[in-house]
């Protein structure tokens, strides 16, 4: 991965959602469809953090290929997929990241992802710059 990870890359800390989905939708912020999701992340470097604390960036191609690397140095590769009819996000990773289906809401700017499977938050999104841009 051409990207390398700095501590000045990540000006925040993990924090997740104290909120249930039933409550995000409540409070007015509704799971972005598909089409949006896929505007908002295909052909981006995108900058995150997962429960646990790690953070990472990953570079997510039109192609429906990823790769990335979180802060303790691990990289991984894998592929993303959005299903139009669900509007959910598939992520398989190859080396051990976590493989999900998650649903996305847009809280304050941060793509917040809802684990279908666990029914837990999983990965935000937080920082999207262009491919070219890096």
């Amino acid at each position: 991965m051409k990207n390398r990870l700095l501590a000045t890359d990540f000006d925040f800390e993990y924090t997740g959602s104290i909120t249930t989905e039933k409550e995000v939708i409540e409070n007015g912020l509704p799971q972005l469809t598909a089409k949006e999701l896929h505007s908002r992340i295909s052909n981006k470097t995108i900058f995150g953090d997962y429960p646990k604390g790690f953070k990472f960036v990953t570079n997510i191609y039109e192609n429906g290929s990823a790769e990335g690397v979180n802060d303790v140095g691990a990289q991984d590769y894998g592929n993303w997929t959005i299903d139009y009819e669900k509007n959910t996000l598939q992520l398989t990773w190859e080396n051990g990241w976590f493989n999900t289906i998650t649903r996305a809401y847009d809280i304050d700017g941060t793509i917040q992802f809802y684990d279908t499977d666990s029914g837990n938050w999983r990965t935000s999104f937080r920082i999207f710059k262009n491919l070219e841009d890096k």
